[in-house]
């Protein structure tokens, strides 16, 4: 390095890094709140919305195994109709 090089980067680094961490420190800041914020939310967030997701399946399950017993029954009368073990 020249003499010439000394004072540009004693300037760079008097002015130039300190510029840089503030200008960084702002941009980034409301980005990692933005961040910190969103996974907080997700995580209270996703539990109710879990608990919401899983009261429908049992939901649609329950109705699923009444729609099943129906259709069970209605295939053994109609077996036992065929069979002619039901007198009309």
């Amino acid at each position: 390095m020249g003499n010439e090089a000394v004072p540009i980067v004693a300037i760079f680094f008097t002015i130039g890094v300190p510029v840089m961490a503030l200008a960084a420190h702002l941009v980034l800041r409301p980005m990692v709140r933005d961040i910190i914020g969103a996974i907080q939310a997700g995580k209270s967030g996703s539990n109710k919305e879990l608990e919401q997701r899983v009261g429908r399946l049992e939901e649609a399950y329950s109705l699923l195994e009444t729609q099943i017993t129906r259709v069970v029954e209605s295939d053994d009368f109609r077996r036992e109709l065929e069979s002619g073990r039901i007198e009309k």
